[in-house]
């Protein structure tokens, strides 16, 4: 990335990659360099797709976000499908959600293989972006910020919150219900609901299909409960710590886990209320929990800074042997 695309990335590439049939989508991780005043690579890709087989560039996204990035792109691509129309969607530096053409076209201009633009959704408001009239300087506490959870595709409609780099601290935030059958900049036309409530976060939503219910978490520590059609609160949950991870809904349940190694499993129901009812379950590990856990095969996978459990329920496992 650095020698054939001239991307300058800011710590680390920390994203993951996305895989869609031969073709792999990839965030650069372009960013500002230590002084977090300059953008060194300001017309570098902030997206790239690669041939999974073999590793080639096969096109990269020409949209401008490395013009007008905060600081950094770490934000995992996802993605969706509206009819016959697959999309990749990104969650970008510059505050914007993104949805691209994954089949690159060339651009006979720039003699380049581009990943087209679909549509694009700024998430951060204006009274993020100014006060009495002025810029807020990023990164305030009551200022813009970038995203880094990945966009979430639920029945033709993405899901994604902004935040910062935690060691920015807390903030203000956003999470959009955007409806992605529209085209071109959709800012004013495709938002189905928004909740602001929610401070700044990393974590990407997770959906219960059978409830429709949508969790997610943010850096403060709480885990929010909403409808993942109207974006109705039903209840908050305080973990009392910072959180980096996302939540996982899965068998009727949430789980979440937290900086201090809490960890903790809680109804995925409506009518749960924090104040009265007890998490179905609660432990706490020896070490800071960063990740979010993995169900798979009847075994849940949770890793802490210093170790990787396997948790099952032996008598189901020696029943099914």
């Amino acid at each position: 990335m650095r020698e054939e695309l001239g991307v300058f990335p800011h710590n680390i590439a920390s994203s993951s990659v996305l895989i869609a049939g031969d073709k792999l989508f990839c965030t650069t991780s372009n960013g500002q360099d230590w002084s977090h005043l300059n953008i060194p690579s300001p017309l570098a890709p902030c997206l790239i797709a690669l041939d999974k087989n073999t590793g080639k560039l096969i096109g990269e996204e020409m949209s401008g976000i490395s013009e007008n990035l905060m600081h950094c792109n770490w934000s995992s691509p996802g993605m969706g499908k509206v009819g016959d129309q697959e999309m990749v969607l990104f969650g970008a530096g510059d505050g914007k959600c993104y949805a691209f053409n994954p089949d690159p076209v060339y651009n006979s201009d720039e003699d380049l293989n581009v990943l087209q633009e679909i549509w694009s959704f700024d998430c951060v408001p204006d009274k993020y972006k100014f006060k009495d009239g002025r810029p807020i300087k990023y990164p305030a506490a009551d200022g813009p910020s970038e995203i880094i959870a990945t966009p979430v595709f639920y029945k033709n409609r993405v899901y994604v919150s902004i935040g910062q780099d935690p060691e920015h601290g807390e903030g203000v935030g956003r999470l959009v219900c955007i409806d992605a059958t529209q085209k071109g900049d959709v800012t004013e036309t495709a938002l189905i609901w928004e909740y602001e409530k929610i401070h700044r976060t990393i974590s990407t939503v997770s959906i219960d299909p059978e409830s429709g219910l949508l969790f997610v978490a943010d850096y403060s520590g709480f885990v929010y409960c909403l409808d993942a059609e109207t974006g109705r609160e039903y209840w908050v949950y305080d973990m009392k710590a910072h959180m980096w991870s996302s939540t996982l809904a899965a068998d009727g349940k949430v789980f979440a886990s937290d900086e201090d190694g809490d960890f903790v499993i809680l109804p995925a129901t409506k009518g749960f209320n924090p104040d009265t009812d007890k998490p179905i379950f609660d432990t706490w590990f020896d070490a800071p929990i960063y990740s979010t856990p993995v169900v798979a095969n009847g075994t849940i996978f949770v890793a802490t800074q210093t170790h990787l459990y396997a948790i099952e329920n032996q008598s189901q496992s020696q029943d099914s042997k």
